[in-house]
């Protein structure tokens, strides 16, 4: 699962919006532990949808964006991993 994070619940809900309307399926959830964010919530995606969203997000100029995360859990191990 990817995670977008904002510093701001405004444009978190506002992004979210977009990627809908895009026909984009994404979810609104608690920010996952190990991802600090002042408003607490994140959009999560799944990974064939990340280049269109990265389209997205450049169309777009959201000051509080924070970055893409990649959540693993691979042999019970989890881990997260900023990769935009």
């Amino acid at each position: 699962m990817y995670y977008i994070i904002f510093n701001s619940r405004t444009h978190t809900i506002s992004f979210f919006r977009v990627l809908v309307n895009c026909g984009i399926k994404a979810n609104i959830i608690n920010a996952p532990e190990g991802i600090k964010s002042v408003c607490n919530i994140c959009i999560s995606f799944l990974p064939q949808d990340f280049e269109d969203i990265k389209k997205l997000l450049f169309s777009r100029n959201y000051l509080s964006f924070m970055g893409v995360y990649k959540y693993d859990n691979m042999d019970r191990r989890r881990s997260l991993k900023k990769i935009f």
